[in-house]
């Protein structure tokens, strides 16, 4: 008995990033984040000793027919399908497909999933379950179940049909030890095709130490939709014994930490540095962090144990968005922490987003003029995207604010898809173009970024970036 997890196909011009993407959207360049968690799933099935079948058809680059032709061949008694929002007319196109030419069992999962339950199951006679918020363990419930005729109605996180009524099964508690969980799938999917514009390395391995985040930015989808707003740490020990078999088995040369914030626990942090130290261990790496959260003698530690970049969420150069939007940091810690992480040797990159319900061309200017001052290596801009599930969404719905005329204007490729209380659409479109411009043609930000050239690998890096950015100019046209 077979079971495939699967990153569907997204069709359409460019590229559909989904999968371990906080953000789905479709982008011109080939640039794809690895599906840590369908890879977590399939290691859990492995684990038990099911045949399981890891797919990621965006990266092979199928079509629906191919996709489904694949697993017409590998013949599974279920699919389990990684779905979004933008994506999601495409999703059940496949699903729909997927039953018609197989009649196998589909399983939905993601944000999407976990948000519209009810109604994918109401309304969708070929799909017969949705997993619900952080699914690993519901998959590997609900294979055990299958294979063993077992009864459904006491796994936990699923909601199914059963006589033609809706059923929705109790929610499954956080995974609570992050060590239990076997190391991911990295044969299934190849590490080797997923690496990013801002990774340095040749081989960059993708790796999480924790989840959930206790911050509640409006704007943010996973802690509402899959891994809560606790924060659950794998040890430093487990978290090195994945890094030595990613560099003894896979001939990794970096590690990019996918947390929503690496930097929450300090003590956490100590505990990896020291424990990577310890081992003398030799590999650069990664991270995303909280401007509030760093300091000096932390930074310092991470420096030595082999970090070379802290990715921030800037978000605006306007302390009333920061706070109408959650966020709970200042300008001041913005600054502070670029400041303090490049004293300590470290690159200092970060996002800024365009659009949220107190925005104006005020605040617009103030971000552009903040970013350009603020002396950070590099910087990202995106448009505000109010995901189901996210408080930004039913705020945008409340104030009459949300502009959709399809999921699809979700994919980042519609211009803005909500007007904020002072912006209508035309007045937004455009914004990030014209950002992306200011900003990486200011000669103070061009000279910045040829002086961190001084190897090769900081050359790749550079030349990655230029051409990430001159896709997003070019592709993303309003």
């Amino acid at each position: 008995m077979k079971f495939v997890i699967a990153n569907p196909p997204w069709p359409g011009e460019g590229y559909g990033t989904r999968s371990n993407i906080r953000w789905p959207h479709r982008r011109g360049d080939k640039v794809l984040t690895f599906p840590i968690y369908l890879a977590y799933a399939t290691a859990i099935l492995k684990s038990k000793k099911l045949d399981a079948i890891g797919i990621d058809a965006i990266e092979k680059e199928w079509d629906t027919t191919r996709f489904v032709e694949e697993i017409k061949k590998i013949n599974p008694k279920i699919v389990f399908l990684e779905i979004s929002t933008p994506s999601i007319y495409h999703d059940l196109e496949t699903a729909e497909l997927i039953k018609k030419e197989t009649n196998l069992l589909v399983a939905l999962m993601g944000p999407h999933a976990t948000y519209f339950h009810k109604e994918l199951v109401e309304n969708n006679s070929f799909i017969d379950f949705c997993i619900r918020n952080e699914f690993e363990y519901t998959i590997r419930d609900l294979c055990l179940a299958i294979k063993n005729n077992s009864p459904l109605g006491n796994i936990l996180g699923i909601t199914y049909r059963k006589e033609n009524k809706v059923i929705i099964n109790k929610s499954r508690p956080l995974i609570e030890n992050l060590d239990e969980i076997p190391f991911p799938d990295r044969d299934d999917f190849k590490l080797e095709n997923y690496q990013q514009s801002f990774y340095g390395g040749k081989k960059t391995a993708l790796v999480i130490s924790s989840r959930g985040c206790p911050y509640q930015c409006t704007f943010c989808l996973w802690p509402d939709t899959l891994y809560g707003h606790k924060h659950r740490e794998r040890s430093a020990k487990n978290m090195v014994n994945e890094i030595e078999l990613l560099v003894n088995n896979y001939g990794v040369d970096e590690i990019y930490f996918d947390d929503d914030s690496f930097t929450i626990n300090k003590k956490h942090i100590t505990d990896f540095c020291n424990e990577i130290n310890s081992r003398n261990i030799k590999i650069p790496w990664l991270c995303m962090g909280r401007v509030n959260n760093v300091d000096g003698e932390t930074l310092n530690l991470m420096k030595e144990s082999g970090c070379k970049e802290i990715f921030y969420g800037f978000e605006s150069g306007s302390q009333e968005i920061l706070d109408h939007s959650c966020k709970n940091i200042t300008l001041e810690q913005i600054k502070n922490a670029v400041k303090l992480t490049q004293k300590a040797g470290i690159c200092a990159g970060g996002s800024f987003v365009f659009g949220l319900p107190k925005e104006s061309m005020k605040t617009v200017r103030e971000t552009i003029r903040f970013a350009k001052k603020l002396g950070a290596n590099y910087v990202q801009f995106t448009l505000a995207a109010p995901f189901p599930g996210t408080k930004l969404y039913e705020e945008a719905k409340s104030k009459n604010l949300l502009k959709l005329n399809s999921w699809e204007d979700l994919d980042g490729t519609k211009g803005p898809i909500i007007e904020s209380e002072f912006l209508n659409k035309n007045q937004m479109s455009g914004i990030i173009r014209k950002a992306y411009l200011s900003y990486y043609t200011s000669p103070r930000i061009i000279i910045q970024n040829l002086k961190t050239i001084s190897d090769w690998n900081s050359f790749r890096k550079v030349m990655r970036g230029a051409f990430s950015v001159l896709s997003r100019i070019f592709y993303y046209k309003k």
